[in-house]
């Protein structure tokens, strides 16, 4: 063996060697960045939708296997933050038994994580139409706390409700759909117009 063929395969192994020192010393590197990067680089959830779904529809079953209410809208998005969801342009159905459907509407809701609580914002809109033993029930407003699991709706912000014929407005409201049990917190008007005479 000549020492050129020598000499040539030294720098060879040395190229190697110096390659794989490289290639471990870059892995090394970014192992201690991602160790020492602290809890806010590597514990933070992201703030930026993950995902979202278009014309959806959700279903939310009643533990005697009937649906209980549906939510669909124009787009549901993911927020990771908080594990919650932001829907544009949401319409829920509330279904009760011998009940015609509640139908809400707004232009957003927030949904928290476990779906306890749902956020309605902006032009609320509440209508349930007259059935046989209920008058029409017709309720707007600029936000609406629902929470699904308790029948219970309510706000901070002026309500302007329609029941029947009658008139109400007021701000803050508390209205229990199980018991059928409405409060009106303050600055409440009411236009009850007579019975009609028999």
């Amino acid at each position: 063996m000549s020492a050129e063929n020598s000499a040539n395969r030294l720098r060879l192994w040395l190229l190697i060697a110096l390659g794989i020192v490289l290639v471990l010393g870059s892995y090394w590197v970014l192992e201690v960045l991602r160790k020492t990067g602290g809890p806010d680089l590597q514990d933070t959830p992201r703030s930026a939708p993950d995902y979202y779904v278009k014309n959806f529809t959700f279903v939310k079953m009643a533990k005697s296997r009937t649906a209980r209410y549906n939510i669909s809208g124009d787009v549901l998005t993911h927020l990771p933050r908080d594990d919650s969801y932001e829907i544009t342009k949401p319409v829920i159905y509330h279904l009760a038994n011998n009940l015609p459907p509640m139908v809400m509407r707004s232009e957003r809701a927030l949904v928290n994580s476990d779906n306890t609580e749902v956020q309605m914002i902006d032009n609320v809109d509440v209508d349930r139409p007259a059935s046989g033993t209920t008058q029409n029930f017709h309720l707007t407003s600029e936000y609406l706390l629902l929470l699904p699991n308790d029948d219970v709706m309510k706000t901070d912000k002026p309500v302007k409700m329609l029941m029947g014929k009658n008139l109400l407005n007021g701000t803050g409201m508390v209205a229990n759909n199980a018991t059928r049990q409405l409060d009106l917190a303050n600055r409440v008007h009411g236009v009850f117009p007579p019975a009609p005479v028999r």
